[in-house]
């Protein structure tokens, strides 16, 4: 727990100073610790970093490294470390509330839903690589699919007839 209270510290000072590289490496700190084959490389489902191929043609390399990078960042320090130390409820609620510091919006507290997501699919599968190309799926598809269609969905939803 005081490597996850470290956490949020670096997530207040990122905040404030906009340097999140402290916060990286915190959330990096569980591969000093963690047994190589708890990440599971060597698996099958390792080979679902093939499916970021597609994103590598249509979005830019800077943008897919930094949010596969975070992707991972965050599912190493949540699933690979806390998950075995707590259930997948309270995994969910810990990564929730990183995300209440930094956007302090109704999106931060919906995070708490693809994490569930993101935390079921990992004991499952116990692979790594596999829920961190999904959480950047997650993020890619966040980022850009919905601010395209939201307005789309909503402007249908307002014109659809009740009678």
């Amino acid at each position: 727990m005081k490597l996850y209270f470290l956490l949020l510290l670096s997530v207040l000072l990122s905040k404030f100073t906009g340097l999140y590289i402290f916060t990286f490496l915190v959330l990096v700190s569980p591969l000093i610790f963690l047994e190589q084959d708890r990440l599971e490389f060597k698996s099958i489902w390792s080979f679902s970093v093939f499916l970021l191929v597609p994103f590598l043609l249509f979005l830019e390399f800077e943008y897919v490294l930094s949010l596969l990078l975070l992707a991972f960042a965050e599912e190493l320090f949540f699933r690979g470390y806390l998950l075995k130390l707590y259930s997948n409820l309270t995994v969910s609620l810990l990564f929730t509330l990183p995300h209440i510091i930094l956007y302090t919006d109704i999106h931060s507290i919906l995070t708490f839903f693809p994490s569930l997501l993101f935390g079921f699919l990992y004991e499952r599968t116990k692979n790594l690589p596999l829920v961190s190309v999904v959480h950047f799926i997650s993020n890619v598809m966040y980022d850009k699919l919905l601010p395209v269609l939201l307005p789309e969905l909503l402007k249908s939803l307002l014109n659809f007839p009740l009678g």
